[in-house]
């Protein structure tokens, strides 16, 4: 199963020969690198296939290394918080993480927030194309204008969460981007809702595929824009719209939760709302290259953080099925084992971006914000159903129901996409005597006393964009 396959037959118009420099971004067609103006030449505009081939490029440069989005979100902000913790040995680029004590110069969160912007970019670029004077036929017009649009959304999504205001680029001009400053997180939100209310417009339930990959889930649909809008709707605080949203995607019956927990990340499950497909050469996914040692037996360089485990109820098939537990030199290490695979053979593990148990998550939180108790109740217990665990009961509060959402988003959603950094940073303190604080407050400056500030809830703006760009102004706590 390979990736160019399916590249070549969603370019079929073309020579392969072309498509595949398209693809590896090794041409001036998606070189975000060269500041003097547009970079994609008008041709790709007048052809289906190389609009085609454009979009897919972006998909690929995701994926072509371990990066943002093929990795970085599950290891580093689930090393900020209590999510992840270090083997015995502790890797030296994972320090400032488990201390959070981010130097401004630090390579990952710069590497980050580089390669992020570089899809805004190549998504910028199509966008512009595609809504200018351009010949591709209508209805792949809209399918490809639709995942520029959830892509750029997606991105700021990651940006804005982690490092708070950040530029909002929305133009391939790099004389307007050069010398922008930070964008307020309001600002930044409302474009981020803007582009996905485009992209809900313009695209279809149906997914691209082939029939190589009759079932493949890896482009983005119109219900992977209703899913990603039912979170954001949830971190703006819009309860109504997020569980809407979160229902359109639940009763679709496009999906539904694999009742075999080992599924749940296969290349083929029924749960998948989005996948990202690999393409390197030596792994399926980023999590089973970090999490899972070559070694069956040997010591994972990664651990699930204490705080974490001893709250895992007894009988949760999740620790049985995604908790991987080794005993080594008399120690046990349980590490995540969501993703199985440590290396590429077999093709059987894609990049999980979205799946349905979040959007019951999204829409139990969104229920009980409401005040609609037995509802959220109902849509955590089809979670905990699936887990092996019993029902819910005796839940008559918000504060209640809002403590077992926390449970059932930490236990589910562990070392996936720093869903558990995001969710303490969003959530208020629970605590009447810290009232103005945020939940992250609470649980970091117990669980890591000696280095928690509440400054480190953002990453810094790396050293070097500041540099570059002196309108950019520092967060706060750092140099």
């Amino acid at each position: 199963m390979h990736w160019f396959r399916i590249m070549y037959k969603w370019a079929v118009a073309i020579p392969f020969v072309t498509v595949l420099p398209l693809i590896m971004g090794c041409n001036k067609l998606l070189d975000a690198g060269t500041p003097d103006g547009k970079v994609v030449t008008s041709e790709v505009y007048k052809s289906d296939s190389l609009a085609q081939a454009a979009v897919i490029g972006i998909y690929f440069k995701m994926m072509e290394s371990f990066g943002p989005f093929n990795g970085y979100m599950s290891r580093y902000p689930g090393l900020s918080c209590d999510d992840l913790a270090a083997g015995n040995t502790v890797v030296a680029t994972d320090q400032p993480f488990l201390s959070n004590t981010l130097p401004s110069s630090n390579k990952e969160v710069r590497y980050i927030w580089a390669n992020t912007y570089l899809y805004i970019y190549q998504c910028n670029d199509l966008i512009e194309g595609l809504t200018g004077k351009n010949s591709i036929t209508p209805a792949l017009h809209d399918q490809l204008l639709g995942e520029a649009y959830f892509l750029r959304a997606f991105s700021y999504f990651y940006l804005v969460n982690l490092y708070g205001e950040v530029p909002l680029v929305l133009s391939t001009d790099y004389t307007k981007s050069a010398n922008m400053p930070r964008t307020a997180v309001t600002d930044v939100y409302n474009q981020i809702v803007d582009d996905l209310q485009n992209a809900q417009n313009l695209l279809k339930v149906a997914y691209v595929t082939t029939p190589e990959f009759p079932n493949a889930r890896v482009r983005v649909n119109r219900l992977a824009v209703r899913a990603l809008q039912a979170r954001i709707y949830l971190y703006l605080g819009q309860w109504a719209n997020a569980a809407a949203a979160a229902s359109e995607v639940i009763q679709s019956g496009v999906y539904q939760l694999e009742t075999d927990l080992l599924q749940t990340f296969r290349y083929n499950s029924m749960e998948t709302i989005l996948q990202f497909m690999p393409v390197l050469e030596t792994y399926n996914t980023a999590e089973g290259g970090w999490f899972v040692p070559i070694n069956p037996n040997g010591r994972p360089a990664l651990t699930l953080s204490d705080s974490l485990l001893k709250y895992i109820e007894p009988g949760d098939k999740r620790k049985t099925n995604w908790v991987r537990t080794v005993t080594v030199s008399s120690k046990q290490y349980n590490s995540p084992f969501k993703y199985k695979l440590n290396t590429a053979t077999p093709r059987e593990e894609y990049n999980m971006v979205l799946r349905l148990a979040e959007q019951y998550c999204i829409r139990a939180e969104a229920r009980a914000m409401l005040d609609q108790l037995p509802d959220a109740v109902n849509d955590l217990n089809t979670i905990r159903k699936r887990a092996g665990l019993p029902d819910l009961t005796n839940i008559t509060t918000q504060t209640q129901a809002m403590a077992a959402v926390e449970q059932e988003r930490r236990m589910e959603l562990f070392a996936e996409w720093g869903h558990r950094w995001f969710d303490l940073k969003r959530w208020p303190a629970r605590s009447a005597t810290h009232p103005n604080d945020k939940r992250i407050d609470e649980i970091m400056s117990a669980y890591r006393p000696t280095y928690w500030k509440t400054t480190a809830a953002f990453w810094p703006i790396p050293s070097d964009e500041i540099t570059r760009n002196p309108a950019l102004v520092q967060n706060e706590g750092y140099n």
